[in-house]
Parts: structure tokens; C-alpha cells; sequence
């Protein structure tokens, strides 16, 4: 028996020794190997004469991505038995084809997504996960998840040559991002719309590293002065799964946007007008303040959510620099379940940049208020619904969302070259209605089960905290980019109330990615 023992433990030692040394050349290949290599190819892509290497002939051309990126987690802890604190890996590659005409484009894309080293022991009793690795985990259900699936594929039919300048059909498989329905051309003001403006509702960010695409149609007339845009669109699995070939067909969104184009109103001034229809009856029960045996699962009682949106951009010089101020607003009304719904979310953004000033500061302060439920037993639900949303663009460390919550914030950004950008981002966390829950989540990932969205109870407790997050982003050349992000929540009350062990919490980012 004794002998056993012995043998046993040692065979023990040896797992664990190859495991420290396998994380061990992992983080070598990361850190050291794999950003010498991208930089090492798009160094000789970026030099090479004549025609780009992409470009096969004028029809034809491919397009391609390699992504390796590490994410180290500290999160909340409710109880010192839980696993709080883990690392995991992630790598995705994207090769698409891409055919272009005077009648119609074609595109296909295939994609790698693989995540590994996914915590097995950062899921409370509950369900609940602790951060993101843990999120992962539970919809793939290993700590090592990959595949290969149909990321895009469609047909977008252009009927300029037919007497219709600007009007175009697209069928298939796509991304869809509200918002960005068409680029102004000017960098400052398009970056601003994909940064703030863009993915609220509808969207895929590649932060969330299997993304999400969308199955359907998108009508489209772009006109000189503004945009017409109509979507009628199926999500695919994708998000937080790894199984992204699927279709969520019992999610059906329709979506339309009218969009006043950048000085063509008013200098400087963009507007958009739009309206969203989410219609869910997936077998899933729905996350709310009611009691769990209240909740009806949606394939009995399904959400029917209607949302009226609008918002006002402008960017325009003064003095040395240039001022830019945003106004964003949204209505919801229709059916959650077997309640009748109605809610809100607001958004006002100023800013300014100093031009001529080394580094060419720019300072933004962000105010955002979504409704929350005030009465879990009144017969109506009136906590903001972000549907499929690309969450992280708005939620960098992900502890909360856009529902039920109040943001305010100031923002810093500085260029020391003209390759490198870092931001600088303090948040105060409130949840805008104390009788609800805060928040959790990115939107749909599965046909069926999770519903895409958690949520925890405060107990009555308000201030979420303050976030400091800093974000370091350098372009090598035109196709090899690396971000390095940290971030530093210090928990409030409500925070204290759902994780007692231990109620701050820290991330650190790194990522290498190649374009092509």
C-alpha cells in the first residue's frame, strides 16, 4: 500500500511538472516566438513592389487574419474555495476569397478558433462563472475548445450599371454591425462611430474571439447624402462557443436605419434613425428580477422586444483642435415573456483634442444610463435589452453590461508616435435601479439552454465601484497590430454583496494580430 502511494505520488509530481513546463513553453512561443514570426512576414509583405500579394487578379483577391492573444484573470471571489485567478490562450485564423465585378461581389470565409486552457473550477454550484475563461468553459463544456466552421459566405448583387447607383442586395451569411452602415472617410469621425457608436444592439466584435455572424438578407441604398439600410437576419451560434457553423433560426431580427450622412444636413453632423425588432422562442429561460420558477422558457412565452433609437454625432474644429459630441437615445417596448415591456437607455458624449500639443491629448467624458426594474411582481419588465450586442466594445472587462446600469466616465488618449495610441479610461459603476439585478453577458450564443444573459442580486446595494483601465495599442506595419490591455476594478457595496471573499478584481491582456 505504502509502495502504491509512493509510486502514485510520484507519477502526480510528474503530470504537474509537464503541465508547468507545457504552460511554461507556451508562454515562450506567445511572447517570443509568435510576434517574431508575424512581424517577420508582414515585414516582407509590407515591402514588397507592385501589385499587393493578396491580389490575385482584378476579380480575385484573398484576404486572410492570424490572432494569438493571453488573458490573465483575477476576478471577484464569493468563497475562498472558488478559483478566481487563471490564464488562458486563444488563437483564430480567418482565410477568405473575396470576388468582385461591376454586378456583384462574392465573398467566403473560413475560420480557426481555438481556446485553450479554459477553467474547469471557476463555476460557482449555481452556474455562475467567474469572468470570461470560466464563460467559455461552460459553452463548450472543455478546457481546450476548437474548430473550424463557415464564418462568412454570400452574394451581394450591385445594381449601379442598371440605373441604380448606390443600391445593393446581400444574401447569405455576413457580420452586421447597427451603426456602421457606411464610413464618412474621415478617420477621427469613423473611429468614433465604431468605437461608440457602433454594435449596441446587432454586432459580432472580434474581442470575443469566435465573433458572431448572421444569417439572412441586407437591403442597402447609399446615396450621397444618406443611407437606407434594411436587415432581416438569423444569429449564428458563435460568441462564447467555438460551434459557429449552426444557425440560432429560432432568433429572428429585423432591423432598418436611416442615416443623414456627415455634412450633408449639417457641417460636421451625422444622424441616424432606426428600428429593431428581437424575436426570441429558443428553448431557454429567460434572466430577470423574478423569482427562477417565474420565469416562463421562451418556447412557451417568448420576448417580442421593439426598439426605436436614434442618435446625433458631430466633429468640428476649434480653436487648435476639434471638438466631438454625441447623443444617443433608444425606447423598447413589446413583450418579455408573459410581461408587458418598456424601457430606455441614454447616452451623451463631449470631448476634445489639442492638435498642435505633443502626443495630441484627447480628453472625452461619458455619461450612459440605462432603465432597470423597479418591481418584480408588478407586471411589467423595464430592464434595457441589448439583444446580440458586441458587449466588450462597451464593457472592456466584462463584469457588467449595458443594462440596468449607469457609466460615467473620463476618458484620456494620447499618440507619442503615429503608430501608438494609448487610452486611459476611469469609470464610476452604478446600477441605475437598485430593486434589480446587475447584469452580465454578451447576447445569444446557443440554438438552446443559456440564455445569453446572468444576473445577481445586490441585495439593495447601488455602487457597483470604479474601473481604471488602461489600453496600449501599436500598429508595426499596415498588417501586424499588438494590444496590451490592464484593468483594475475596485468593488463597491453591491460588488461587496456578491463576492464577500475577496470584491476587486484585475485583467491583463495581450494580443499579436496579422492582416492581410
Amino acid at each position: 500500500m505504502l509502495l502504491n502511494r509512493v509510486i502514485f505520488q510520484k507519477q502526480s509530481d510528474r503530470l504537474l511538472f509537464n503541465a508547468s513546463l507545457s504552460n511554461t513553453v507556451l508562454r515562450i512561443l506567445f511572447f517570443y516566438c509568435f510576434p517574431a514570426v508575424c512581424l517577420f512576414v508582414s515585414s516582407i509583405a509590407a515591402t514588397r513592389a507592385g501589385q499587393p500579394p493578396e491580389q490575385i487578379n482584378q476579380y480575385l483577391r484573398i484576404n486572410g487574419e492570424f490572432l494569438g492573444s493571453y488573458e490573465n484573470w483575477n476576478y471577484f471571489r464569493p468563497a475562498s474555495a472558488v478559483n478566481n485567478s487563471y490564464d488562458l490562450w486563444v488563437v483564430r485564423s480567418r482565410l477568405g476569397l473575396m470576388f468582385s465585378s461591376d454586378y456583384a461581389d462574392g465573398f467566403v470565409q473560413g475560420q480557426y478558433s481555438g481556446l485553450y486552457g479554459l477553467p474547469d473550477d471557476a463555476v460557482l454550484p449555481s452556474g455562475g462563472a467567474l469572468g470570461l475563461g470560466a464563460g467559455y468553459f461552460l459553452a463548450n463544456r472543455t478546457t481546450g475548445a476548437s474548430n473550424v466552421f463557415l464564418k462568412q459566405g454570400y452574394l451581394n448583387f450591385k445594381f449601379n450599371k442598371l440605373g441604380l447607383p448606390g443600391a445593393a442586395v446581400k444574401i447569405g451569411r455576413f457580420e452586421l454591425a447597427d451603426g456602421m452602415e457606411y464610413r464618412s472617410g474621415v478617420e477621427k469621425f469613423d473611429a468614433l462611430k465604431k468605437k461608440r457608436i457602433a454594435e449596441r444592439l446587432v454586432g459580432g466584435f472580434n474581442a470575443i474571439y469566435v465573433g458572431r455572424a448572421f444569417d439572412g438578407f441586407s437591403v442597402v441604398y447609399d446615396g450621397p447624402g444618406f443611407n437606407a439600410t434594411v436587415s432581416g437576419v438569423h444569429p449564428v451560434q458563435g460568441n462564447l462557443t467555438v460551434q459557429g457553423q449552426k444557425q440560432i433560426s429560432d432568433i429572428s431580427i429585423l432591423y432598418a436605419a436611416l442615416t443623414s450622412k456627415k455634412d450633408a444636413v449639417l457641417p460636421g453632423i451625422e444622424g441616424r434613425l432606426y428600428y429593431l425588432n428581437y424575436d426570441d422562442q429558443r428553448v431557454s429561460q429567460v434572466t430577470d428580477n423574478r423569482p427562477l420558477s417565474a420565469r416562463p422558457q421562451l418556447s412557451n412565452e417568448k420576448l417580442n422586444i421593439h426598439t426605436i433609437g436614434a442618435h446625433l454625432l458631430s466633429l468640428q474644429p476649434l480653436g487648435s483642435g476639434s471638438f466631438d459630441a454625441l447623443l444617443m437615445g433608444a425606447y423598447q417596448f413589446g413583450s418579455w415573456t408573459n410581461l408587458s415591456h418598456r424601457a430606455w437607455a441614454f447616452d451623451a458624449e463631449v470631448g476634445y483634442q489639442w492638435h498642435k500639443l505633443p502626443f495630441k491629448p484627447w480628453v472625452r467624458a461619458v455619461y450612459y444610463r440605462s432603465s432597470g426594474d423597479g418591481n418584480a411582481h408588478d407586471g411589467r419588465h423595464q430592464t434595457f435589452f441589448s439583444a446580440v450586442p458586441s458587449g466588450r466594445l462597451y464593457a472592456k472587462f466584462p463584469f457588467y453590461n449595458q443594462m440596468n446600469i449607469q457609466d460615467i466616465f473620463f476618458e484620456f488618449i494620447a499618440f507619442p508616435t503615429g503608430k501608438t495610441q494609448i487610452n486611459v479610461n476611469l469609470h464610476q459603476l452604478s446600477l441605475a435601479n437598485v430593486n434589480d439585478l446587475l447584469y452580465t453577458g454578451l447576447g445569444a450564443s446557443l440554438k438552446s439552454g443559456a440564455f445569453g444573459y446572468s444576473g445577481s442580486t445586490t441585495h439593495g446595494h447601488r455602487e457597483i465601484g470604479q474601473l481604471i483601465d488602461v489600453t496600449l495599442t501599436h500598429g508595426f506595419n499596415k498588417y501586424l497590430t499588438s494590444q496590451l490591455y490592464f484593468a483594475h476594478a475596485f468593488g463597491g457595496s453591491a460588488m461587496k454583496s456578491i463576492y464577500p471573499s475577496k470584491s476587486d478584481a484585475s485583467i491583463f491582456l495581450v494580443n499579436f494580430n496579422l492582416v492581410f
